[in-house]
């Protein structure tokens, strides 16, 4: 009796462990790109699952001398835009997409902003936002938003209301 419980409970903690991984591991905001995931490449322009998408900016976020580059991308279709992080960890000059995050519906007088962003004041180049444009400073009317966790290579949600990006004039 007491190995019964004693496995039904192991067997719930693994259940648990696994859906936990599946749930909020990487891809979790990747929509019909997660196929995108751990490819590597050396010029984004050129990955085939955006074919048809135009690119629209790409930065270094890490630091120039840093050990690994990380770089994030975006690049847009109609009103679906798709934005990722990469890393390049050796000198192969090719670059790993650690995840990905397809932002639909952005509608006319909205974008997606990356670098520029601040949470609760603090800048943050690991954040990624869809802001309403205006000729502020600092675009405050935000939709959604995530950062791009560099430990665990993974984007996770921030509360919009947490969120600012400066104009990009």
């Amino acid at each position: 009796m007491l190995f019964t419980i004693v496995s039904r409970r192991c067997s719930l903690a693994i259940a648990f462990v696994l859906v936990t991984v599946a749930v909020f591991g990487q891809g979790q905001f990747a929509g019909s790109m997660k196929d995108m995931l751990n490819q590597t490449y050396r010029n984004s322009r050129t990955i085939p699952a955006l074919e048809g998408f135009d690119f629209q900016e790409g930065s270094l976020v890490s630091g120039v001398n840093d050990a690994e580059a990380m770089l994030v991308d975006v690049f847009n279709k109609d009103n679906t835009a798709i934005v990722f992080f990469s890393v390049m960890e050796d000198t192969t000059n090719k670059y790993t997409i650690m995840d990905v995050v397809e932002v639909k519906n952005i509608q006319p007088g909205w974008e997606v902003r990356t670098g520029f962003c601040r949470q609760r004041g603090v800048s943050s180049t690991d954040i990624v936002a869809v802001v309403k444009t205006s000729n502020q400073q600092y675009l405050k009317t935000v939709r959604e938003a995530w950062k791009f966790n560099r430990t665990k290579r993974k984007f996770y949600p921030v509360n919009a209301k947490e969120v600012d990006c400066q104009q990009g004039w």
